[in-house]
C-alpha cells in the first residue's frame, strides 16, 4: 500500500523472546488482554513474516528496531534477535527499517566502542530496504546526552558521528542522516545537540506529555494530543533541524511495576487509550506534517511508539482479546476516515 500524507513507522521492541523476556506474571495475568495473537514471544521466523505482513497491510512503511550493545558480557545481545529474524524474513521487502541504538544504562557507547559499532551499522545501511532521509540512512540515538558523558564533550561526538560519515561514504554510502531523541528541549539544550552534528531531531515516547493534574497517577489519554501537540510546535518553532512527529500511542506500565508498589513508586498512565482516540492522534500528526512541511522531513516521516511495547501499554499489535482495532486506527488516519 503506498499512503501519500505521510509514511509512518513503529519503533520496534525486542523484549519477547526466552533469552530477553520481558513478560512478568502482572503482563499474564492481569493484563492478559495485552497477548498479541501469536502469542507473547515472537522469536519464529513464521512469526516475524506474520508480523510483516500485518503491519504493512495497515500502512506502516517501516520499522525502527532498539539496537543494543551490551556494556558487559560481549557485543551481542537477546533484544537484536527480532532484527535479525527481521533480514531474514521472505517478505522482508514489505518494510523498511532503521536502528534506534538504545544507548541508555547498560548499553552505553563509547570511543572504545566505535570502530566496532560503526562497522556493524555500515552493513546494516547496505541492506536494500534500510530507510533513509534525504537520500542518507537514518541512524537514531536514543540518549543523546549519554553520548556526550562518553565521549566527554560536544565537540568530540561531532567527530565520532564525522568519523561514522566518513566511514560510510568510503563504504559507497553517500553518507548518514543522523538523529537525537529528546523532548522539548529549551533553545540552549537544543543547540548543544545541534553542536554535536546530529541533523534529524526526534524522541522514543513523550509519556508525560498528557498529564494535566500532577497529583494524579491516572490521566486521560486524549490530553495526549494537545500535550504534543506543543512538543512538536516547540520543535517547530526553535529547532532549526527537521523534526520527525513521534506520537505516543499509549502509556501504562503497571505490568512491570510491582503489585505492592506505593503511590510514589508508581508511573502515571493513561488506562482509557481507545482506538477512537489514537486515530485522531495519528491524524493530528499528518495534519502537522502538512501545517509544517519545510520542518519536517522531505519524506513526510512519523514515528509512533510503539509496535510492541506491549508492557508499557504502548503497542499496536493485533491482540487475542481486541484484535486489530489499533492498527486500525493507523490505517484510518492515513485514509483520512
Amino acid at each position: 500500500m503506498n499512503y501519500a500524507p505521510a509514511k509512518i513507522g513503529a519503533y520496534y521492541f525486542d523484549g519477547w523472546n526466552p533469552r530477553a523476556s520481558h513478560v512478568t506474571e502482572r503482563l499474564r495475568t492481569e493484563f492478559g488482554n495485552r497477548e498479541p495473537v501469536w502469542g507473547w514471544y515472537d522469536d519464529t521466523d513464521k512469526i516475524m513474516e506474520q508480523q510483516i505482513d500485518i503491519a504493512a497491510n495497515a500502512g506502516l512503511s517501516f520499522w525502527s528496531f532498539c539496537w543494543y550493545w551490551p556494556e558487559k558480557n560481549g557485543p551481542d545481545s537477546p533484544l537484536n534477535n527480532a532484527m535479525a529474524l527481521f533480514l531474514k524474513a521472505r517478505n522482508r521487502s514489505r518494510l523498511q527499517f532503521c536502528v534506534l541504538v538504545a544507548n541508555h544504562s547498560g548499553f552505553r557507547i563509547g570511543p572504545e566502542d566505535w570502530p566496532s559499532v560503526c562497522a556493524r551499522w555500515i552493513v546494516l545501511f547496505k541492506q536494500p530496504t534500510y530507510l533513509t532521509v534525504d537520500g542518507k540512512p537514518l541512524l537514531i540515538f536514543f540518549a543523546p546526552d549519554e553520548l556526550i558523558k562518553s565521549f566527554g564533550t560536544t565537540e568530540s561526538v561531532k567527530t565520532a558521528l564525522n568519523v561514522l560519515r566518513k566511514d560510510a561514504k568510503a563504504a559507497g554510502i553517500p553518507g548518514v542522516s543522523i538523529a537525537a531523541c529528546d523532548a522539548a528541549l529549551p533553545e540552549s539544550g537544543l543547540e548543544r545537540l545541534r553542536a554535536c552534528g546530529f541533523d534529524v531531531f526526534t524522541g522514543y515516547n513523550y509519556s508525560w506529555a498528557g498529564q494535566t493534574d500532577p497529583n494524579r497517577k491516572e490521566q486521560s489519554f486524549a490530553s495526549m494530543i494537545s500535550g504534543h501537540e506543543e512538543i512538536w510546535d516547540h520543535f517547530a518553532r526553535c529547532g532549526a533541524l527537521p523534526y520527525i512527529p513521534l506520537v505516543t500511542t499509549g502509556w501504562d506500565k503497571r505490568p512491570w511495576e510491582s503489585i505492592n508498589a506505593t503511590d510514589a513508586e508508581r508511573a502515571i498512565c493513561y488506562p482509557d487509550r481507545s482506538p477512537e482516540i489514537l486515530e485522531k492522534f495519528i491524524g493530528e500528526a499528518i495534519k502537522w506534517i502538512k501545517s509544517n512541511a519545510t520542518c519536517a522531513t522531505p519524506e513526510k516521516l512519523i514515528l509512533l511508539y510503539a509496535w510492541n511495547e506491549n508492557g508499557e501499554g504502548g503497542y499496536l499489535t493485533p491482540t487475542k482479546s481486541e484484535g486489530a482495532v489499533y492498527l486500525q486506527s493507523v490505517t484510518k488516519a492515513l485514509q483520512g476516515k
